[in-house]
């Protein structure tokens, strides 16, 4: 591979972000999973988060831009990907909220190729939050505009330092290699 992590600014406009928002605050919002952990409870001192799983019927709109960013980061990493294979998570990471654990997204099983993460609400509405990749964005200050989306390879190392205070609306997704 030949990057660790691409800025993609402006990837949503306001309007876009604030819709994808909506899909979480008109609906219940339950503490965020684990990879591989689905319906376990979840140990808020390693991730306090409150997350909606969105599938593809319920945001067509939303899916097709997501898979055209992911093709985007696969030219970049040097990766083959197809679209969108599970449901996406809209997060809400309130004052104290964090992924203080270090992780990747491949799991397992390592079908994820490629994550990302959007950023849905203005920096100027949180401090803190910020998502740590290693080695790109390790204790760098990165103040992205809002509906900036970032990608890296799943496989890295990553997480979310603690909210200090506001609201840090977030959206995460993963594609795989492609099938067939």
């Amino acid at each position: 591979m030949s990057r660790t992590y691409l800025a993609v600014p402006a990837a949503f406009d306001d309007a876009r972000c604030d819709a994808i928002i909506a899909l979480a605050a008109d609906a219940p919002m339950e503490a965020g999973p684990l990879y591989g952990d689905a319906g376990r409870r979840v140990d808020t001192a390693l991730r306090d988060v409150r997350s909606r799983l969105v599938g593809r019927t319920e945001a067509p709109w939303l899916f097709a831009r997501l898979d055209d960013l992911f093709a985007l980061g696969a030219g970049e990493f040097g990766l083959d990907v197809g679209p969108i294979g599970e449901e996406i998570q809209v997060l809400r990471y309130d004052e104290g909220g964090h992924f203080a654990m270090w992780h990747t997204d491949a799991g397992t099983d390592a079908q994820r190729r490629i994550s990302m993460s959007v950023e849905l609400s203005d920096h100027a509405d949180y401090e803190g939050g910020e998502l740590e990749i290693v080695p790109d964005l390790v204790g760098r200050a990165r103040i992205l505009p809002r509906g900036s989306a970032q990608l890296f390879p799943s496989r890295a190392l990553h997480r979310v330092t603690p909210v200090v205070s506001g609201t840090r609306w977030a959206l995460v997704a993963w594609t795989g290699a492609p099938e067939g």
